[in-house]
């Protein structure tokens, strides 16, 4: 394909280019933004023991503000797993210091030697013993109606985990703002769309909750254990939706490196998912929404590179602008599908454009080289003061 693209690219002008590029690519922008769910005002309520995952390396400095949103849920009744993967700071000794000083509250803690985020959930999992299971993640922290709210969405047998609203809170102001814009189009506008067909691929590690006979485990072997986990859940024939009322507000990369980083880590690990589910049996509606989504990320890549490229090569600087423009507006009707509350998103747009253009394509053919090179080393990312 790749090779094809190329040969194409020495026959094509950059206007025939940039029309390739609108006919096949943009569509699938609008596709998932006018699939926006009809249903999600359906809810339900229920009264059954959850169990809240929180798994930890290295999170000493964040951690206890996690803890402190957790305990001031309205929901109950509840319970709370810590499991320390092998941390190195002090996650330990602040875990401990907080069970003591909140008695009331049924907290546990569980040491474990370093395995890996996954190995430390199924850990916990063991001794869950809620009916339902909220996985958080130790830099984030809950709205205090969190927990009631995606609860709300278990209205039917065959839902079996709804995925949080993730919001993304930064140190740096500019970053932090162009990240927020990236989470409300593709929580508010694409995951809103699969959540239709009760096909979410991603129940996001900093806040979903599973029914726990759907969950069976926590998916292992990719490194993005939550991505392969919908998958898995959605191939048992249970519906996975998404709450955009509950709400979660996590860490987000506050410099480019740290969030190249973790853009990479994603994209490695959809590639890992697709490759490791692709020719698994599963529903109708996922096998087509995972076609379409890695069809976007593989074949829509390469001539957006070209159109970077053709410039450059031929000084059509006009045809750059024109391909930037049509970028702003297809997002910005994305956006405007999911109704932001802060208007000043659509004055970033062009700005996010260039972001989403350079380093989300960068990392996607870093991601890919990694999968050639089997290379899946975690990289942890700085943690601060929330």
């Amino acid at each position: 394909m790749f090779i094809n693209l190329i040969v194409i690219s020495n026959f094509m002008t950059i206007e025939q280019l940039l029309l390739f590029w609108i006919l096949l690519d943009s569509p699938y922008m609008l596709y998932l933004a006018f699939r926006i769910a009809k249903n999600g005002y359906k809810k339900t309520k229920i009264k059954d023991l959850v169990t809240i995952l929180i798994p930890a390396y290295n999170e000493g400095v964040c951690i206890e503000k996690t803890l402190k949103s957790c305990i001031k849920q309205t929901y109950r009744p509840l319970e709370i797993i810590v499991i320390n993967d092998g941390s190195t700071d002090n996650t330990k000794e602040v875990v401990e210091n907080f069970i003591k000083k909140h008695k009331e509250h049924d907290i546990k803690l569980i040491n474990q030697e370093n395995r890996g985020k996954a190995s430390a959930m199924n850990n916990g999992l063991k001794h869950a013993k809620g009916k339902y299971i909220v996985t958080i993640d130790a830099d984030s922290y809950l709205k205090r109606d969190a927990i009631e709210r995606i609860t709300e969405k278990f209205y039917s047998e065959d839902i079996g985990a709804v995925a949080g609203n993730i919001i993304p809170i930064s140190q740096s102001k500019i970053l932090g703002f162009i990240q927020k814009v990236e989470y409300e189009l593709g929580i508010r506008v694409m995951r809103n769309a699969q959540s239709y067909f009760g096909g979410v691929v991603c129940t996001p590690g900093a806040f979903s909750i599973y029914k726990k006979d759907a969950l069976k485990r926590f998916e292992e072997g990719t490194i993005t254990e939550d991505f392969d986990t919908s998958i898995a859940i959605l191939e048992r024939g249970y519906k996975v939706i998404a709450s955009i009322d509950a709400v979660c507000y996590t860490q987000a990369p506050a410099s480019i490196s740290d969030l190249i980083k973790q853009r990479v880590r994603w994209q490695q690990g959809a590639y890992e998912v697709f490759a490791k589910h692709m020719f698994t049996k599963k529903r109708l509606a996922v096998s087509i929404e995972m076609f379409i989504i890695f069809f976007y990320a593989f074949y829509g890549l390469f001539p957006r590179l070209m159109i970077y490229l053709y410039p450059i090569v031929w000084s059509s600087f006009y045809a750059l602008i024109v391909f930037f423009m049509y970028s702003c507006m297809i997002y910005s009707i994305q956006l405007s599908l999911g109704r932001p509350e802060n208007k000043k998103m659509y004055l970033i747009m062009p700005l996010f454009i260039a972001y989403y253009y350079t380093i989300i394509l960068y990392s996607s053919l870093v991601a890919q080289i990694k999968v050639i090179k089997n290379n899946t080393r975690w990289e942890k990312l700085k943690r601060y003061h929330m």
